[in-house]
This record gives C-alpha cells, sequence and structure tokens, in this order.
C-alpha cells in the first residue's frame, strides 16, 4: 500500500474515535444528572478511575505504550467529569510547581487548579469546601517523609482518597545560551539534587535560593543572563526554554503525592490503608501489633514513629498495609489491633498508585 492509503485509513480511524469519545460525553453528561437526582456531589470517584484503567491495561496486553494509555485515559475521564461538573483542586503554588504538574497528571487538564501556599493550608482550603480535593507531597524517595504533612493527617477530618507518584526531573531553564548565565534560581532541594551537574557545567554561577521552583523560573524569565531549575511545565508556563534536559543526579528521584478528600474511597481491587496507632511503653508491645498484620498476610508497606507531644519520649505510628478497610482480612486485623493499641485511627483506604 502507498503511504497516503495508511493515512486515508488512521483518519477514518480518527474519525471513529471522535465519534466515540462524543458518544461517551453525551452518556457522562446522563450518569451526571443521575448524581445530580440521586445527591451525590462529587464527580471524582478514585476506586473508578484505578478500575477503568487497570481494566484497559488488561485489555491492551503491552500492544499501545502503557504510560501513554494511561495519559490518555486520564485525560478521557477528567474531560468526560468536566462536563458533569468541573473539578477545584489545591495544590502547593505558585503554578508550574511538581504539585502543580501531579495535580495534572492524577486529575487531567479539564480540572480547576488554585494554587496554595504553605502546603499544610491545603488540608484547611478542602476542609472549608472552597477545593474538592487536595494533593499533598507526604514521601520523597530520596529525602524521605515530608512530616509537617504527616503529622497535619492527626489533626483532620479528611480522608486519603488516592495517592499518585511523580517523577521529579530537573532542567535547566534560561531564554540564554548555557555560555551566558551568570545566575540560577532555584528551591534548595533542587540545587542539592543536581549538585554534581551543576559543579561540572556552572561550577563558577551563582546560585540564589527562592521559595519554590515556579517561582525560579518567573524570575529567569523576566532578567537577562539567568536560568532557574524547575519543571517542564514550569518552562511551558512561563514561556521559557529548556536548554538543558534531565540535570538530576539521581535519575530516579521520584515523589508520592496523597490525594485528600471528605470521603473514603470505595475498594477498587488494588487498595492501600493508612493508619495511625500508638502502643503501650512495654517490652514487645510493637512486636505484637505488627505481628498481628503479619498474621493476617496483610503486607506491610511502611512504617514511621512520630512523637506523640502528649507525653516526652512517647509515640505515635504511621503505618500503610495492602488492602482496603472492606476487606476481610483487614477488619479482623484492625479489630485486633484497637484491642492491643490505643488511638488506632484510619486515615484512608485507596487505589494504589502506580510508581
Amino acid at each position: 500500500m502507498e503511504l497516503s492509503e495508511y493515512r486515508d485509513q488512521i483518519n477514518e480511524i480518527d474519525d471513529q474515535i471522535l465519534a466515540l469519545l462524543q458518544k461517551r460525553a453525551e452518556i457522562s453528561k446522563k450518569v451526571g444528572a443521575v448524581k445530580s437526582e440521586t445527591g451525590i456531589a462529587k464527580v471524582y470517584v478514585p476506586h473508578r478511575q484505578k478500575q477503568v484503567i487497570v481494566r484497559l491495561m488488561v485489555e491492551n496486553d503491552g500492544k499501545f505504550p502503557e504510560a501513554a494509555l494511561e495519559a490518555i485515559w486520564t485525560e478521557i475521564l477528567s474531560a468526560s467529569r468536566s462536563l458533569q461538573e468541573p473539578e477545584r483542586i489545591a495544590f502547593l503554588g505558585p503554578v508550574g510547581s511538581f504539585g502543580h504538574l501531579a495535580a495534572r497528571c492524577h486529575f487531567g487538564a479539564s480540572t480547576e487548579f488554585i494554587p496554595i501556599h504553605p502546603q499544610v493550608d491545603i488540608f484547611t482550603e478542602v476542609e472549608s469546601g472552597r477545593a474538592d480535593y487536595g494533593i499533598v507531597a507526604i514521601e520523597n524517595s530520596l529525602q524521605g517523609t515530608v512530616r509537617d504533612v504527616l503529622e497535619r493527617f492527626q489533626h483532620t477530618s479528611l480522608w486519603i482518597c488516592a495517592e499518585t507518584f511523580q517523577p521529579i526531573k530537573q532542567h535547566l531553564l534560561s531564554k540564554s545560551p548555557i555560555t551566558e548565565i551568570q545566575r540560577i534560581y532555584s528551591h534548595p532541594q533542587p540545587f542539592a539534587q543536581c549538585r554534581a551537574w551543576l559543579s561540572r557545567h556552572l561550577g563558577n554561577v551563582e546560585q540564589v535560593e527562592v521559595v519554590s521552583t515556579s517561582e525560579a523560573a518567573q524570575q529567569a524569565a523576566e532578567e537577562p543572563f539567568a536560568a532557574a531549575i524547575a519543571s517542564e511545565l514550569a518552562s511551558e508556563i512561563y514561556q521559557i526554554p529548556i536548554i538543558a534536559n534531565a540535570i538530576m543526579d539521581e535519575p530516579d528521584n521520584t515523589t508520592r503525592f496523597f490525594i485528600i478528600g471528605s470521603e473514603m474511597a470505595d475498594p477498587s481491587g488494588y487498595d492501600r490503608t493508612s493508619l495511625f496507632f500508638s502502643v503501650q511503653d512495654k517490652v514487645g508491645a510493637l512486636h505484637q501489633a505488627l505481628g498481628i498484620l503479619e498474621k493476617a498476610e496483610l503486607n506491610l508497606s511502611y512504617l514511621e514513629s512520630l512523637p506523640s507531644r502528649a507525653k516526652p519520649w512517647e509515640y505515635i505510628f504511621f503505618a500503610e498495609m495492602d488492602g482496603h478497610i472492606a476487606d476481610e482480612r483487614v477488619i479482623v486485623a484492625l479489630e485486633q489491633l484497637e484491642d492491643l493499641c490505643r488511638n488506632v485511627n484510619v486515615i484512608g483506604s485507596y487505589p494504589r498508585g502506580t510508581s
């Protein structure tokens, strides 16, 4: 066949895809009407999004790139939800931050994004109803837990509704050639994450710390002979070119984000449960608590201690295990934990993210 004939076939397929998307949009509007009639306020359903994408991954059987498949359907789901009611998502601003990027990747572009600073105020934004959901960084693969966010979960009625993993790709942005750069702006963490590259290529250039990579990009966009270490999204928003791509010293740097909201997520079949608990100050108490999870064959994926602030040298434990609070094994394990421990507080059962 000639190239033009293949292109004609692709055009026909594109027309079919568009017609099906239009049909899907009409059905989404009907779903929104049913939700409105039955008093269901939320249009974002975490377990449904997870199930749709997992089902398509299985059907795809590796024939289409999986990352692209997930990104495409995230946007389809986002556009469909926007036909029901626009969602308001609070993230750590300003725009162009990695929190903004993670929010866009998880919720799709057909969403209203609300920049908030500092990060813990995202909880207040969702608690007050000014945002439907928030997205908060909880853990970085290189720097560990974001402690102020973890502690804030002890003082909120919000739930963890989902999680998402965002690769942290640091780029050098500038309107000037790399040989003419006199000053680099960024947050202290990107400077630390790119230390070796900067030493090799721009060792004598002044480094200026600012409160966010977004502010760095904005500053570099306005100032001659300046550069910023920031995200690809910041490059797009502030219209400043990437002149050196992926300059991080560790290529696998990833941040895990929690989606927070006012309702517990339903089971998806691919879930994780997060909770706080405290144990009595006696020999073997923590070992006994962890033994309950082992006996129930529940994989413990995370465990961290926090000062209780109620009494010196008393600790609260944050733990995560596979499974949903509606699963029989999890129900039994939590009942046993409540008999053994103090202050067992589940803060979310939610679909696991793709790391």
